[in-house]
């Protein structure tokens, strides 16, 4: 059964430079029941708080009220296809709009992001390696790394949503980071909606038993997409936590390896 106690404590590996992967939900950073509305009392609480680390750190962000919103009324998925044109313009303006708040939000509280598009390091839906490490040696270098969820073009004038779960996935497995944080808009994964009750621990062999809230503006696929991303890092040897990103203390705890309320997902010995 998954655990169910009150907190527990990271386990700080000891992993190449320290490198943190970070995903801002796009529920934490925009209100998402909102079309194209920034949530910037998070924002610049979150970028205090980044600019207070003295970590290697790469963030990946969603689209939320942006992106999504966009997705949904020009019916975009995740599956390649010919979507109308003037849908994947507004789409990826959205999500760049959305990058630029965020980063200037950076900017202001001390930190130093570098924004950087998902077509720098994917050729489509696959992974170009050697850009993706150049993110770590930039986020060594003392600069942030920030990208985001988009749009993007895959072959023959078919387009695909690339989500912020998935890119974490993509870059969790070329880093091996030492530590994996989600930011979502609740205190962890619910077993139970109703009494929402979080799960503290889960693997893959408790995956089934959870109950996944769901919403429809989501096409992402929501806090199950998430579990199923850190299912896949986990399996990689990593650690995965899942925070509420809404809550600044404890993103901070979690950031740091202290005691923190939310839901780890626990790593499975590294294959190969």
């Amino acid at each position: 059964m998954p655990s169910t106690s009150s907190s527990h404590k990271i386990d700080v590996r000891k992993e190449r430079s320290g490198l943190i992967l970070l995903k801002f939900g796009g529920s934490v950073i925009t209100f998402k029941e909102k079309p194209l509305s920034p949530n910037m009392e998070c924002i610049n609480h979150l970028s205090r708080i980044i600019a207070s680390i003295d970590k290697p750190l790469i963030i990946v962000h969603g689209g939320g009220s942006f992106g999504h919103y966009w997705s949904v009324k020009y019916e975009m998925h995740t599956k390649p296809a010919r979507y109308d044109l003037k849908g994947v313009s507004v789409v990826h303006e959205s999500m760049i709009a959305l990058n630029e708040l965020l980063v200037k939000g950076l900017i202001e509280s001390g930190a130093k992001p570098y924004s950087v598009m998902p077509s720098v390091f994917m050729h489509g839906l696959e992974p170009i390696v050697k850009r993706i490490e150049e993110l770590e040696a930039i986020a060594v270098g003392g600069a942030v790394p920030v990208t985001f969820g988009d749009i993007v073009h895959v072959a023959e004038q078919n387009y695909s949503i690339l989500s912020g779960d998935a890119l974490m996935t993509i870059l969790a497995e070329a880093l091996l980071p030492s530590k994996v944080i989600f930011l979502v808009n609740v205190d962890g994964l619910y077993g139970d909606v109703g009494t929402q009750n979080i799960i503290r621990e889960i693997n893959y062999e408790t995956y089934k038993s959870a109950t996944f809230s769901k919403t429809t503006l989501d096409v992402t696929g929501g806090m199950n997409r998430k579990i199923e991303e850190g299912l896949k890092i986990a399996a990689s040897g990593i650690d995965v936590v899942l925070v509420n990103g809404l809550k600044p203390q404890r993103v901070l705890n979690a950031i740091n390896g202290c005691d923190f309320e939310g839901t780890l997902i626990r790593h499975e010995e590294r294959r190969g």
